[in-house]
C-alpha cells in the first residue's frame, strides 16, 4: 500500500481538478482565479518549478541520509554476510527494518523540507488562485496552510509523483484540445 500512496494522491488531485473543469465550465473567475489567467497552464509552470525543488530536496536528503545512516547499513550488510546459516535469517531481519527506518527517515526529512521550502514561498496553489478584496481572512489563512501543506506533500512526494501529475495534467489538455477541435 506504501508503494501506491503517491499515485493515489496524484489521481484524487486529478480527480479534483477534472470535476471542478467540468462542474464548473467557464465559471472560473467565479471561484477567485485571476481574468486572463490559465490555471492549467500555470499549474504546469508551477509543476516545472515544483520538480526542480524537489530534485534539489531528494539530492540534499540522499547526502545526508548516506553520511548518517549508511556507516549502520555497511555494518549490517558485513553482519549478513559473516553471519552463519542460523544468524543469516536474522541478520537481513535486521538489515531490512533498518532500511525502512531509513525510508521512513526520509519521508518525515522529506515533508519537513517540503513545509519549509513552501512556507519559504514556494507554492502551487497560491500563484493559479487570486482572492478579491471582499474575501474572508480565514479564508484566505486557510487557503494558504492548504497550498503549503499540498506543495510539501508534492515536494516529499518527489520528482516522480510530480511529474506524474505533470503528465496527467498535460493529458488532460490534450484531451480538451482534441474535444474541442471535435465540437
Amino acid at each position: 500500500m506504501n508503494n501506491y500512496v503517491g499515485p493515489i494522491f496524484v489521481g484524487v488531485l486529478g480527480v479534483a481538478v477534472a470535476v471542478a473543469v467540468f462542474a464548473l465550465g467557464d465559471a472560473w473567475t467565479a471561484v477567485g482565479v485571476a481574468e486572463g489567467v490559465n490555471p492549467f497552464r500555470d499549474a504546469l509552470s508551477q509543476l516545472g518549478v515544483l520538480y526542480v525543488v524537489a530534485l534539489l530536496v531528494e539530492r540534499s536528503l540522499e547526502v545526508l541520509l548516506k553520511a548518517w545512516r549508511q556507516g549502520g547499513k555497511i555494518r549490517l550488510e558485513e553482519e549478513a554476510r559473516s553471519a552463519g546459516e542460523d544468524g543469516r535469517t536474522a541478520a537481513e531481519a535486521r538489515l531490512q527494518q533498518y532500511r525502512v527506518g531509513t525510508q521512513r527517515r526520509a519521508l518525515l526529512f522529506g515533508l519537513v523540507l517540503g513545509v519549509m521550502v513552501s512556507l519559504s514561498g514556494v507554492r502551487l496553489l497560491g500563484s493559479i488562485f487570486e482572492f478579491g478584496a471582499g474575501t474572508a481572512p480565514f479564508q484566505r489563512d486557510l487557503f494558504q496552510f492548504t497550498d503549503v501543506i499540498v506543495t510539501a506533500g508534492l515536494i516529499a512526494g518527489g520528482s516522480a509523483t510530480i511529474h506524474k501529475a505533470m503528465a496527467r495534467i498535460e493529458d488532460l489538455l490534450k484531451a480538451n484540445r482534441t474535444r474541442a477541435k471535435d465540437s
